[in-house]
């Protein structure tokens, strides 16, 4: 079958949400972000990228620390609000209960799971700015574990996002066991 050029900005693929929250001038704020990722291993580090300019931002500049947490179905109607409004001239700090980890970064209670990070590195793209952060604390609600670990097939998370036809979608089920399929062609 013959390739046919398509729009250069198509994600192909449904990305995961996630709410990065901050505290920016003593109050926490929340946005939705659909453009972030784990870029490290051990340190455990992910990395947002934030288009400027963004008011969650100036937050994580301000205070080194933030948090990324992944709600679920449930929260669809919040998260795509979060996504909507600017915390320039919206207070979104009565949207969700907020909780504060260890590092005093600003959590969700009700995502199924959230992650404090201490900011690490900037980088300033053309028209975003990537911040990384090292993973400093996990918390999970314990009805998403299994012997103590996250166990994803559990939780009702996470909320898919497709661009640019912006459609929330749920998370697939299990097809194959990773680093295992693959084994039947090293022969």
């Amino acid at each position: 079958m013959a390739k046919v050029k398509i729009e250069n900005t198509t994600i192909p693929y449904a990305m995961p949400v996630c709410l990065v929250g901050a505290t920016v001038k003593g109050k926490p704020t929340f946005m939705t972000v659909a453009w972030f990722s784990k870029v490290n291993g051990q340190p455990p580090m992910f990395m947002v990228s934030l288009e400027n300019p963004r008011y969650t931002a100036e937050g994580i500049k301000e205070n080194g620390v933030f948090s990324i947490n992944l709600p679920g179905k449930s929260l669809a109607e919040k998260t795509d609000y979060c996504g909507m409004v600017s915390g320039r001239k919206t207070d979104k700090s009565g949207v969700f209960k907020v909780e504060y980890g260890e590092h005093k970064a600003p959590m969700i209670a009700e995502c199924p799971v959230c992650y404090e990070l201490k900011l690490k590195q900037t980088f300033d793209l053309v028209d975003s700015r990537l911040f990384i952060g090292e993973v400093v604390e996990a918390y999970a609600d314990g009805m998403y574990l299994t012997d103590k670990k996250l166990d994803v097939s559990k939780t009702e998370q996470l909320q898919l996002i497709e661009s640019p036809a912006a459609g929330y979608y749920d998370q697939g089920k299990q097809f194959e066991k990773a680093f295992s399929i693959g084994k039947k062609l090293m022969k």
